[in-house]
């Protein structure tokens, strides 16, 4: 499952995308990169197996199973950039070693 801060979903909310379609965190042309996985948000269709992130009662945000499981523990926060707030995906390392 990703985490999917509040910050990030003000930003999130903020997205538009055409009538009949939703907010989507999906690979690009399912493709990964040097063993990353490559997202984008987009708008496209729901699926059934979607994670679904809710702000304020309504689905704001649709995860691809896939990129869920792949980013399994990763969260999506805000960050500052040159062109304003945007969002990012984060993926923290757990050391299994004892």
């Amino acid at each position: 499952m990703i985490t999917v801060t509040d910050e990030a979903k003000e930003i999130l909310e903020g997205y538009e995308f055409p009538e009949g379609t939703v907010l989507r965190l999906d690979s690009v042309n399912g493709h990964h990169r040097h063993d990353q996985c490559c997202v984008r948000v987009g708008a496209g269709l729901p699926q059934d197996d979607d994670q679904v992130v809710e702000h304020r009662g309504k689905d704001l945000l649709r995860i691809a199973r896939h990129v869920s499981e792949e980013l399994n523990g990763s969260t999506v926060d805000r960050v500052e950039t040159l062109d304003g707030p945007a969002v990012t995906t984060e993926t923290y390392e757990v050391d299994t070693q004892v």
